[in-house]
This record gives C-alpha cells, structure tokens and sequence, in this order.
C-alpha cells in the first residue's frame, strides 16, 4: 500500500513538472494534463462545496457543494485518464475540462488578499 501511494505522488509530481516546464502544447504537455487530472479530480469536492458556499450559503454548499464536487471530480478523473491514455493524438491545446486543472478557477479569500 505505502508502495502505491509513493507511485502515484512520483507520478503526480512528474505530471506537475512536465506541464510546468512545457512552453508549448506537445504530447507531454496533453499528458502531464491527464496525469495531474486523474490524480487530482477528489480536490473538486472542497472546491465546490466552497464555491457554493460562497456563491450562497454554507448549508447548500455541504450538500448540494459536496454532490457537485463528486460529480465534477469523476468528470476530472475520466478526462485525466482520458488524456493520458491519448496524449499521442493531437489536438495538445484542448482541455476536455474547463478550467484546465482542478486548482484554477477558484482562491480562497486568504489567498485573494
């Protein structure tokens, strides 16, 4: 088990460094993409939930926030697997997604300031 999770962190990181250091869209830029959506799709449950409740109220974020973010992260997850299956075949530059990785499109308000 310990061996799966150090696997995937280094696969993660590798994703992340790929897509970080990619100045164009190429095959590895698609599949540091997938990579980094596949491992990170859980993170849109706490994204939603505070979308929502900041969007409305914190009650409506739990619930409807939580179905949303479980909703979105399977969404996440398939294209990132997706992605990384097809990264050979182009086109490079098109996320399935918008926005392209789970950690865009959203602050939270310590990190506004």
């Amino acid at each position: 088990m310990l061996r799966k999770t150090v696997v995937m962190l280094l696969v993660s990181f590798m994703a992340i460094s790929v897509v970080a250091f990619a100045e164009d869209h190429n095959a590895l830029t698609k599949l540091g993409r997938g990579l980094a959506n596949a491992v990170t799709g859980i993170v849109e449950v706490p994204k939603q939930i505070y979308l929502v409740s900041k969007e409305r109220e914190p009650i409506t974020g739990i619930t409807y926030g939580t179905a949303k973010g479980i909703c979105y992260g399977l969404l996440r997850t398939g294209a990132g697997v997706y992605d990384s299956v097809t990264f050979p075949i182009p086109p490079y530059d098109k996320p399935i997604m918008e926005p392209e990785y789970a950690f865009e499109g959203w602050q939270p308000e310590s990190a506004e300031k």
